[in-house]
C-alpha cells in the first residue's frame, strides 16, 4: 500500500478537482471528471513529463517549492498539504501505532473518571486500546482490541446509521492522516478490508485526508435506538499515535438521560 503513495495521492486528488474550481474553462464533451495531468502540471508550473514521473513513482523526492505548487494547483487544505509533504519526505523516525494491550491500568482508571461520558482511547489505525464502562455499553466496538471499521462496515451500522457514507469517509480520512503509510498494522487492516468490503475499496480510493477534532455523531444502541451525541477528540501527550475520544450530551436533554441510563 505504501508503494507509490505519493503518486496514488496525486492521482486521486486531481480526479476530484473540477476545472472550474481552479479557473480553467469547462469544455463540452470533456471525457474526464477531474483535472488532466497536463493541467495540473500547467497550474503547478512544472513540465508534464516531470508531473508524470511523480504520479508513476519514478521521482519520489520533489522539492518543497514543487510540493507547495502542487498543493495550490490541487486546492489542498492545510491538513491535505501536510499529508502531501509527509508522504513525499517521510520522517527518519517512523511512528507506528501502539497495539492493544500496551496501555497500563492507570489509563483505564483515568477513563473511568469521566462521569456521564463515553470515553475511549484509539491508536492511529483506530484500534481500541482502552475504554470506560459507559463507552463499552454505548458502542459495539467498546472492547479492547476491536477496530472502529469492523463496526462501521457491519450490517447493523449500514442499516441504522443515517449518512453512513459520511461516517465512513470521516473515519478513513482520519486513518490516512494519522497513520504512518508503512505501519504494518495499517497494511494488515487495509489489506483485509480491501478484500472483504467492496465499499471500503471505493471510499479508501478517494484518498481523503482531514483533521476533525469535534462534531456530532449518531450510533445505534440496543434498547435505546439511535443516540446522537457530541464528541471531542484530543491528542494524548507523549504519543502522537494515540487519541482520546469523549462522547457526551448536553445536560437535561433526552440524549443525556439515555447516556446516564447506560452507565
Amino acid at each position: 500500500m505504501a508503494i507509490n503513495e505519493l503518486g496514488n495521492y496525486l492521482r486521486a486528488r486531481r480526479q476530484t478537482v473540477r476545472p472550474a474550481d481552479v479557473g480553467l474553462p469547462t469544455v463540452a464533451g470533456r471525457r474526464v471528471d477531474g483535472l488532466r495531468r497536463e493541467e495540473v502540471a500547467l497550474l503547478a508550473g512544472i513540465s508534464r513529463e516531470y508531473y508524470l514521473r511523480l504520479e508513476q513513482g519514478r521521482d519520489t523526492h520533489p522539492s518543497d517549492q514543487v510540493l507547495a505548487s502542487l498543493a495550490k494547483a490541487l486546492n489542498l487544505d492545510e491538513a491535505a498539504t501536510s499529508y502531501l509533504s509527509r508522504i513525499a519526505d517521510p520522517p527518519p523516525q517512523r511512528s507506528f501505532a501502539p497495539l492493544p494491550g500496551s496501555l497500563g491500568d492507570d489509563v483505564f482508571a483515568f477513563l473511568d473518571g469521566f462521569e456521564e461520558t463515553a470515553a475511549y482511547v484509539i491508536n492511529s489505525c483506530q484500534d481500541v486500546l482502552a475504554v470506560n464502562e459507559r463507552a463499552s455499553r454505548v458502542f459495539t466496538f467498546g472492547t479492547v482490541g476491536s477496530n472502529m471499521f469492523d463496526t462501521l462496515f457491519s450490517e447493523a451500522a449500514r442499516e441504522n446509521l443515517p449518512d453512513w457514507d459520511d461516517h465512513v469517509l470521516l473515519g478513513l480520512a482520519a486513518l490516512r492522516q494519522r497513520s504512518d503509510p508503512d505501519d504494518p498494522r495499517l497494511h494488515e487492516l487495509v489489506g483485509r478490508l480491501l478484500v472483504t468490503e467492496p465499499d471500503f475499496a471505493r471510499l479508501w480510493g478517494r484518498h481523503d485526508v482531514t483533521v476533525q477534532s469535534s462534531g456530532v455523531g449518531t450510533t445505534y444502541v440496543d434498547g435505546v435506538g439511535l443516540l446522537t451525541l457530541q464528541w471531542q477528540s484530543l491528542a494524548v501527550p507523549g504519543d502522537a499515535q494515540l487519541t482520546l475520544v469523549a462522547h457526551y450530551a448536553e445536560p437535561g436533554t433526552p440524549a443525556a438521560e439515555a447516556l446516564r441510563s447506560l452507565g
